[in-house]
């Protein structure tokens, strides 16, 4: 049954953790660990195999590997449907996004907590609501403390953003369209395939988006889109777009916060328009989420706390790092944040 919970002013649908913060249990508690071995940190660094020794003396443990989305969602929805108290995710964001989706919908009376280790490329999740910097070493903690029955670290409740299209619901921590969609593709298929991973190929594509907006060559790169925009039941005007963002996350790769809104609402929504004006001295403020006398919405920056954000639109869009193609017709996506996880942190 859900209950209101409040969250910095704001009042959430929230199902209680199966495990509570600070109370011990007399029984060890009950772990599950999804994998992707084809995350960033699984292939490149061997974490796979590593966390697959190490559970080789811990058998009460549910290792479940899966490569796929359809594949991942259906490892997290037997967790959660067996009970599991602390789910352990290693892999990238689009785990990450994928298991947000099966556990908010299958059917429970509470949730488990959610150990996000960085095991992808860019970990744009596990650097707001993760546990642990290493995460070999964030799993045997977690095994020691849960053997013992209580937690290695504290529990976090954050705001889940829920996006619905025509076909489906999925669950997330940040959207993106335009820009953001196109980054990543120019990401995989220039950089990536390239051999360069992690945050400095983030950082090339980051760089490479700024230089061709600034000189205004960014056409072909990055195109610019048409939405129609509704945020908290206020209509913006259909125009023409170079991205939008919206997120319950502050921070997302190299540490860039492009959000400077005000309010309540847990959703944090950030949009550039085409042509905005006094890009050279606003690019800065902007990637660093700072308001200031050229980041205002008559000059193309936009940025708001909501509740609702309703989009209409001719991209294709992002969830946490992964891609959804553009369809034949409008896209039209709704995003609302009423639920809450909770994510074990560290300590220290």
């Amino acid at each position: 049954m859900l209950v209101a919970r409040k969250l910095e002013g704001m009042e959430l649908e929230a199902l209680p953790p199966r495990i509570t913060d600070g109370i011990p249990l007399r029984r060890p508690l009950r772990v599950g660990i999804i994998s992707n071995p084809l995350s960033g940190q699984n292939v490149r660094r061997g974490l796979h195999m590593r966390i697959q020794d190490l559970l080789q003396s811990h058998p009460q443990v549910v290792h479940l590997d899966a490569q796929t989305l359809d594949g991942i969602k259906a490892a997290a929805r037997e967790l959660v449907q067996s009970n599991i108290e602390i789910l352990a995710v290693n892999g990238g964001d689009g785990t990450m996004q994928a298991v947000l989706t099966a556990v908010f919908g299958t059917p429970t009376d509470r949730l488990p907590v959610l150990a996000v280790l960085a095991g992808g490329t860019t970990n744009s999740t596990a650097r707001n609501v993760g546990f642990g910097k290493r995460p070999l070493e964030a799993v045997q903690r977690l095994l020691l403390a849960a053997a013992q029955g209580s937690l290695p670290g504290t529990l976090e409740t954050r705001a889940v953003m829920r996006a619905d299209t025509a076909n489906d619901t999925q669950y997330a921590m940040m959207f993106g369209a335009g820009a953001v969609y196109h980054g990543i593709l120019f990401f995989r298929r220039h950089i990536e395939t390239r051999g360069v991973r992690g945050e400095i190929g983030a950082g090339l594509a980051v760089a490479t988006f700024v230089a061709k907006i600034l000189s205004g060559s960014g056409g072909t790169l990055f195109p610019p889109f048409h939405a129609d925009v509704r945020i908290d039941g206020s209509v913006i005007p259909k125009q023409a777009y170079l991205g939008i963002l919206t997120s319950t996350i502050s921070r997302q790769m190299l540490g860039i916060s492009p959000y400077w809104g005000t309010g309540p609402g847990p959703l944090r929504y950030t949009s550039l328009r085409c042509q905005p004006k006094h890009l050279p001295r606003a690019v800065v403020p902007v990637l660093r989420g700072k308001a200031g006398a050229y980041v205002r919405p008559e000059f193309g920056y936009r940025s708001v706390n909501a509740n609702e954000v309703s989009l209409r639109f001719d991209s294709g869009f992002m969830l946490d790092g992964e891609l959804f193609p553009p369809t034949d017709g409008p896209t039209q996506v709704t995003l609302s944040a009423r639920q809450c996880a909770y994510f074990l942190r560290d300590r220290r």
